[in-house]
């Protein structure tokens, strides 16, 4: 079985859409969503659902993979 997983860019790419777009579904600064795709961790679970919805994905396929804190660590926890 092969799990798919997409940085937060990669998804938005995928669904066509620039930065500007996604910033002014969510009703944020273009520079807000900028500093989001950078730092993912960063996101909220509330934004991470939003954005997952926006774009379409489920929000485990774009925040929860092998460069989430969530995955870095034995058991999914965010803490070592």
């Amino acid at each position: 079985m092969i799990t798919l997983k997409f940085t937060l860019k990669q998804a938005r790419l995928l669904k066509g859409l620039t930065q500007e777009q996604v910033a002014k579904e969510l009703g944020i600064h273009v520079q807000t969503y900028r500093k989001m795709e950078k730092h993912p961790d960063d996101v909220t679970v509330g934004e991470a659902k939003k954005i997952s919805e926006i774009l379409e994905f489920s929000y485990d396929f774009i925040f929860f993979n092998t460069d989430s804190t969530f995955s870095r660590y034995e058991g999914g926890e965010s803490t070592p």
